[in-house]
């Protein structure tokens, strides 16, 4: 009898938050629900950014989804962002429609797409879903939802690729991984190609 082998894929959620009296007082909640995936750094002592997952070999394609409400304009500089940090990004779609628009064929690929209602989007302005496997954090797909009345605003875009590349929140004022909009910046320390390299080595040694 052939052996059955389970492979477990895991989810991630990241948002990018609206600044509120609540938020801003409070660095870290007190608690969360565990039936949410969603991810909340305890940032505060973290000295550089961190990859919580990563993309194990080639770069994935972008497919933007014309009805997230994104321009070309801001889909390109977005990207662009990333790829001048070094990553190799060279396959981006910008379509009408598609597949991978309704949830199909999205392996080894980062999708943007307007919110819908499967998908918890609280006080963030936009949400990322990383799809992984659990063993070795190796990336299998992720989409970015966007809010069409929010998808142009600047480093939105760039702050939630971050996260579909692998990366976790990192609380540094005027960073661009930085959990809250206002606080956001263009700030690109720690992200650089190189150092996404070698901390995705590091999860082969543990």
């Amino acid at each position: 009898m052939p052996a059955l082998f389970l492979i477990l894929i895991y989810f991630f959620t990241f948002g990018c938050k609206v600044d509120t009296p609540e938020n801003i007082k409070k660095d870290v909640p007190a608690t969360h629900d565990k039936k949410t995936p969603i991810v909340f750094d305890v940032i505060m002592i973290r000295s550089f950014p961190k990859l919580g997952t990563f993309w194990p070999a080639e770069m994935p394609e972008f497919v933007f989804c014309k009805s997230s409400g994104i321009s070309r304009e801001r889909a390109n500089q977005g990207v662009f962002y990333w790829k001048n940090l070094g990553y190799p990004i060279t396959n981006v779609r910008y379509i009408e429609d598609g597949p991978e628009c309704r949830n199909i064929n999205t392996y080894g690929k980062i999708i943007i797409k307007l919110i819908d209602n499967t998908v918890p989007i609280n006080s963030n302005l936009s949400v990322t879903q990383v799809s992984f496997y659990r063993d070795s954090k190796q990336i299998q797909s992720a989409t970015i939802y966007l809010i069409s009345a929010y998808a142009d605003k600047p480093r939105l875009i760039e702050h939630e690729i971050g996260h579909a590349l692998g990366w976790k929140h990192y609380n540094r004022r005027n960073h661009v991984m930085n959990p809250e909009y206002s606080r956001t910046g263009f700030d690109y320390e720690g992200l650089e190609y190189v150092e996404y390299q070698t901390q995705s080595i590091d999860f082969f040694k543990n």
